[in-house]
């Protein structure tokens, strides 16, 4: 009776964390900061409205995208016109799909995936900077 009594417990546990979902929309608007785990390049972000801005640290480099949130933790991002007027290579891997798939104290992985580039995946850890 015991197992029996555990196994509910634990089964009831794990579907009420299951249920509550992640709440993202703390990261709608912010300024985090990623490293690309490739080049070890760090970006800041600055996410405000439906604009997300980013900038290579150590580098003139800035990227504009428009953002469109899908859900709570699933938003996608556009080159801006700008954008493409600077950088042309931007438009070769099309619009990113960014999926939060854990939320942490003070950052959050995503996952990337990119609409031209099917084979193409990213998980990054972001870390908030400021709010």
């Amino acid at each position: 009776m015991q197992k029996i009594t555990l196994i509910f417990f634990f089964s009831f546990v794990t579907c009420i964390g299951f249920s509550q979902g992640k709440d993202c929309s703390q990261f709608k608007d912010g300024t985090f900061k990623v490293t690309d785990p490739k080049s070890k390049k760090v970006c800041i972000i600055t996410r405000e409205g439906d604009t997300q801005t980013e900038k290579l640290e150590e580098s003139d480099e800035t990227y504009n995208f428009d953002i469109k949130w899908l859900d709570n933790c699933t938003y996608t991002l556009s080159p801006t016109p700008s954008t493409i007027a600077r950088d042309k290579d931007v438009l070769e891997a099309g619009i990113m799909t960014v999926r939060i798939t854990q939320v942490k104290d003070g950052s959050y992985i995503h996952k990337i995936t990119v609409s031209n580039n099917p084979k193409f995946r990213r998980v990054d850890e972001v870390f908030v900077l400021k709010q």
